[in-house]
């Protein structure tokens, strides 16, 4: 009786001693799995790769559950990939850790974590360009998740998603598996969540590019209003449909729809503090471009002021294009005087761009030469014939 309640004791004792040994270890693996996550979240992927690390490290020697290990390498793939196009050689770290996940599903028979592997895998393959891969993985996800007792709605409608994606981009007919995924996420989110409204955009602009215009439409407007409501009509994501919206009216000759949108995309932009002021300008050259085509001189001359007062801060070819489209509008409205100033302009540009830029300053000359034509310059139109042909010649000699 004295030995049992002797080792009672020791037992006691040691439980005693290693309780906190324990309770310590726990919390440290907890702190590295919560802060991996927490710094994968937040866009700190090398922070999140070296706790995820330990982590899963410490969940290994300690054996910890085969989900829970099969989650941890997926996270830290994650984390690998999204360092790729900083360290290209991060994709293929990234595709070990999800091989090595793959062989653990494998040994434990989990099929719904190796589906998640072959999505994991998948967007290795698509960062690196091999589209056909993707492709095929993203099908056998679809398969095998289909023929599970319960299938994952939410991974299925993002899976079908992916799918029309990639046949698209490698010129395949991505409409049918676009808009499946349209129904599966309006069944799965609703049909004004936002991730809804992701798909329903990019099936619209591909309905675009087909030239199926009504249909295009359809799914871009109802995008429009998803991303208005969820987050705010000068969001980049609305002001993308917009634009699409714009361009799909410009492309079956209704120009004043067409100018309605692209006038609403503009003033967004504009409105939009975070806007990069270079994009915004490109944007306003682009539609100024459009306006000129429609006739519309006085619009498209106000726009061009705008981008030109943004393309000034870096000079470069894009401000010498922008006066030479400037000088365009002059011409066609009679004024070749205000055309000739403008391109004058354009060639300071193009000449303090250097050699490079030769070409375009002998085309830029050629073009005041037949203004100055119009205008009975005949001598300081010959002399700048002469100077675009040896600006040509000085070009070909240092090519």
């Amino acid at each position: 009786m004295l030995e049992l309640w002797l080792k009672l004791k020791t037992s006691a004792k040691l439980v005693a001693w290693a309780a906190p040994h324990v309770e310590q270890w726990h919390k440290e693996r907890k702190f590295n799995r919560v802060e991996g996550d927490r710094q994968l979240k937040a866009h700190n992927f090398a922070e999140a790769e070296a706790h995820l690390t330990v982590a899963l490290a410490e969940y290994e020697a300690r054996g910890g559950s085969p989900s829970t290990r099969i989650r941890l390498r997926l996270q830290l793939a994650e984390a690998q990939r999204k360092q790729g196009p900083e360290k290209p050689t991060k994709l293929d770290e990234a595709e070990a850790t999800i091989r090595a996940a793959l062989d653990l599903t494998a040994r434990v028979s989990n099929p719904s974590g190796y589906v998640q592997c072959l999505d994991a895998l998948a967007e290795v393959f698509h960062d690196r360009g091999n589209y056909r891969a993707m492709q095929i993985l993203i099908e056998e996800g679809v398969r095998i998740e289909a023929s599970m007792p319960h299938p994952d709605p939410t991974r299925m409608a993002r899976r079908v998603y992916r799918l029309g994606i990639v046949r698209d981009l490698q010129g395949q007919d991505g409409i049918p598996a676009l808009k499946k995924a349209v129904e599966l996420h309006e069944q799965t989110f609703g049909e004004d969540h936002l991730e809804t409204g992701g798909v329903l955009s990019s099936a619209g602009i591909r309905y675009r590019a087909e030239g199926r215009h009504e249909e295009a439409r359809f799914y871009l407007s109802r995008a429009l209003r998803i991303h208005q409501q969820e987050i705010g009509p000068d969001s980049p994501e609305a002001i993308r449909d917009l634009q699409n919206l714009a361009g799909s009216y410009e492309e079956t000759g209704d120009i004043d729809s067409a100018a309605t949108y692209y006038e609403r995309a503009l003033e967004l932009k504009d409105r939009n503090c975070g806007t990069n002021q270079e994009e915004l300008a490109e944007m306003q050259f682009d539609v100024a471009r459009l306006y000129i085509n429609w006739g519309n001189y006085c619009r498209a001359r106000e726009l061009l002021a705008m981008s030109i007062g943004t393309f000034k801060r870096k000079k470069g070819a894009r401000l010498a294009v922008a006066y030479e489209t400037v000088a365009h509008i002059e011409e066609s409205s009679g004024r070749y005087p205000d055309a000739i100033f403008e391109l004058e302009l354009a060639a300071k540009i193009w000449e303090s761009c250097g050699p490079e830029r030769a070409s375009e300053l002998a085309t830029n000359m050629e073009y005041r030469a037949s203004l100055l034509d119009q205008l009975h310059s005949k001598d300081s139109a010959n002399w700048l014939r002469e100077m675009a042909a040896a600006a040509r010649a000085g070009a070909s000699e240092s090519t």
